[in-house]
């Protein structure tokens, strides 16, 4: 029997829509309190989205740009732009998430490389010894060959 591929992007689109509705009722809310925030903070991503929208619907169309787009109402602003401002405040805690791990899979290969490179130094130094141990029991060879020969010289 063959499992199909289980929709894993799907779950995680549903899951970012249910963790940001709370985070853009918060927003909503706050809008509709402050007026500043609401002017400055929610309207311009709300704004920006609506001009871009019916800009690239008429253009889709072949109607051609227009020469205003109407501006949201009160409502519409504060609901699309909390929406979008929830969706972003998600969208950036994922990213620092990939970022961190990023970051911490750099560290661990600085530090897996600082391992190799002092097991490297480590076989190096080694190999110096055993090289110099050589030449000093080569030199004591040549020393005992000929004492050696001196002992076989003399009886």
């Amino acid at each position: 029997m063959v499992v199909g591929a289980f929709p894993i992007a799907k779950l995680g689109i549903l899951c970012v829509k249910h963790i940001s509705k709370p985070v853009s009722n918060v927003i909503k809310r706050f809008a509709n309190k402050s007026n500043a925030f609401r002017i400055y903070v929610v309207a311009p991503p709300a704004t920006l989205y609506n001009t871009i929208d019916v800009r690239s619907k008429m253009w889709m169309l072949g109607i051609g740009q227009p020469k205003r787009v109407p501006p949201l109402t009160r409502a519409m602003s504060i609901k699309m732009g909390g929406d979008i401002l929830g969706e972003l405040f998600i969208f950036i805690i994922g990213v620092s998430f990939i970022l961190n791990e990023f970051a911490r899979q750099a560290r661990n290969d600085a530090q897996k490389h600082e391992r190799h490179k002092k097991k490297r130094e480590e076989l190096n130094n080694k190999i110096v010894e055993l090289n110099e141990r050589i030449a000093r029991q080569d030199r004591e060879i040549v020393h005992l060959k000929g004492k050696i020969k001196e002992i076989r010289y003399d009886r």
